[in-house]
């Protein structure tokens, strides 16, 4: 095989290629880890040398390889190796999977779980079980009478419910006397004993539960062994493995990566283990948002190789710190600009995690040091103090070209846009939120400013480049595209602020791919498909972007290329 033969040819496709001008190409040449050519499938047949394998793909799609501008991988990782229950109907299906468990383990082991159910299921819980509601400490004692079990609380529902039973208890020195930190209720029966049951209303969580390293303390249960690292590690290879089922390629993770999980990926990195291309963020713990001395160590540390657009090469980089302002709309705590209805059923504005003069300080101080800001920022309330003080940072050191970071960000102003396209501020957001949360939006905020949440079709309109994410619930890109286009709540099937709000299946490919890859200062080696462009791409069972609205979330990814190697094959490539 001649060094200048394509390795790879696939022809007789439809390849969406995400350039300038949204070109569909028939077929496209690999060789080494780029694309040599896009283009007819006469022409690319005829660059064939002997040794070149050739595909046909029948007619099928091409896209390139989805770009999630913020995943949680390791998040998604932990949920799928740990314990889980699937969405149980019945407390004898919980008492079921508990029970399976325990004979897996050793005896007085601490048994975790993740929560009894995901978004958007969980909100028909308790009321599956029936007039009973949660399973209590009794429940899980028959099956679980010497292991503390403890079943963590969702995450993003206010309440989450945590349930532990009396074993756990017993190691907690809990009884009818605990007291409940805020946000918390303490489930107790007719006679003041406890049920094991725990309301947690907080984001993030004062439960215990794996996202916990985002709070300083756990309530009730700081004895409740930490992960492990080997945990970790076969957390983050599942994710990667069915990111790559699902046709993800790379990941943005904005919201930072605490220090564990950055050794997995470090070593996988090392090992030629890593296929899924990641860029993340530092992670500014909210602990120590008032603790000077730690602000200083970790800026100074970050700065050392963080800095700039990131340090690192087209598969792993490191760049710059990820903080949250404000609290979470899904559990009705975002900082919104006019009071709404809270999840305790109260008027209210929602929470700021910090001052605004603490915050500002902050960031000056880590913008001073060369690091990019990435910045959590669900309601309209906090998106104006965030970008006011990018704002301020711009006057003193421009940061146009450094491509500062807004997430979440679900309820932005024509204003707020305005500054954005001016300063070169890259938002990344999620219409998964409607699907998972939309009864809350539209509880806390009425349908008018529900239908206006995450604005794809304006941020485009107003010249924005935004990106589009999954925040990783689900982490499924051809669902999450489907759900650019549909803007459905998952529980009641409502669509939220259609026709004005449509995005085309162009644009919503687009921010997907080429948009979220600028997240990461990748989108000259990935985002789209043409000739010198890392060969990062899937192959699709249907065409997603021709095919029936309705029949989008059937689609399956036959297979993924990353850098021309095949990461997930369904039969494709034999």
């Amino acid at each position: 095989m001649s060094a200048l033969d394509p390795n790879l040819v696939l022809h007789n496709g439809r390849i969406y290629t995400v350039d300038a001008a949204d070109s569909v190409a028939e077929a496209l040449a690999i060789r080494g880890d780029e694309i040599l050519a896009v283009g007819r499938s006469r022409d690319i047949l005829e660059m064939c040398g002997r040794s070149t394998r050739v595909t046909d793909l029948r007619g099928r799609a091409v896209v390139p390889g989805f770009v999630d501008a913020h995943p949680h991988l390791d998040d998604v990782g932990l949920r799928m190796v740990l314990p889980s229950f699937d969405n149980p109907k019945s407390i004898d299906e919980v008492l079921g999977v508990i029970k399976a468990e325990v004979a897996r383990r050793k005896a007085g082991e601490w048994i975790v779980f993740n929560p009894l159910a995901g978004e958007p299921e969980a909100f028909s819980y308790p009321k599956v079980f029936g007039e009973g509601g949660w399973p209590t400490r009794h429940d899980l004692d028959k099956v679980s009478p010497d292991n503390p079990v403890y079943i963590q609380p969702q995450l993003m529902l206010a309440p989450g419910a945590a349930i532990a039973n009396s074993a756990a208890l017993r190691a907690a020195g809990l009884d009818r006397g605990a007291t409940a930190p805020e946000g918390v209720v303490i489930g107790r029966d007719a006679d003041g004993e406890l049920t094991g049951v725990f309301l947690d209303y907080n984001f993030p969580k004062v439960m215990p539960d794996t996202f916990g390293g985002f709070h300083p303390g756990r309530a009730f249960f700081p004895m409740i062994p930490a992960i492990s690292e080997e945990t970790v590690y076969r957390g983050i290879e599942t994710a990667m493995a069915a990111f790559n089922r699902a046709g993800v390629t790379a990941i943005y993770e904005g919201h930072g990566i605490p220090k564990g999980p950055q050794r997995v990926y470090l070593d996988l990195w090392a090992r030629r283990k890593l296929t899924v291309r990641t860029y993340f963020v530092i992670s500014y713990p909210v602990a120590i948002y008032n603790d000077a001395a730690a602000r200083d160590r970790l800026i100074a540390e970050t700065a050392l190789y963080a800095g700039g657009d990131g340090f690192g090469d087209d598969l792993l980089k490191f760049g710059g710190l990820g903080f949250s302002f404000d609290s979470a709309t899904a559990i009705g705590a975002s900082l919104m600009r006019q009071p709404y209805l809270g999840a305790r059923g109260y008027p209210w504005t929602g929470i700021q995690l910090t001052s605004d003069e603490n915050f500002r300080d902050i960031l000056f101080r880590a913008a001073r040091a060369g690091l990019r800001l990435q910045v959590q920022c669900a309601g309209g309330g906090a998106i104006d103090k965030v970008l006011g003080m990018f704002s301020e940072i711009d006057h003193e050191t421009p940061i146009r070209d450094r491509r500062f970071v807004i997430e979440h960000c679900q309820f932005p102003s024509a204003e707020n846009m305005a500054l954005c396209r001016e300063l070169g501020i890259i938002p990344t957001s999620t219409t998964n939120f409607l699907w998972n949360y939309g009864s809350v939006y539209l509880r806390s905020f009425g349908e008018k400013m529900a239908a206006d949440a995450i604005p794809f079709r304006t941020w485009l309109d107003a010249g924005v480049l935004v990106a589009q994410s999954t925040d990783g619930r689900p982490y499924d890109p051809i669902f999450s595209f489907w759900q650019m286009l549909a803007r459905r709540d998952g529980v009641t099937g409502h669509a939220f602020g259609l026709p004005g709000q449509k995005l085309t299946r162009n644009e919503a490919l687009r921010l997907y791919t080429y948009n979220a890859a600028r997240a990461a200062f990748w989108e000259h080696r990935i985002g789209s498909l043409g000739a010198g462009k890392l060969a990062d791409l899937v192959v699709l069972s249907d065409d997603i972007m021709t095919m029936p609205e309705d029949g989008i979330r059937e689609a399956r990814v036959l297979a993924t290329l990353l850098g021309g190697d095949v990461v997930h094959d369904t039969g494709l490539f034999g």
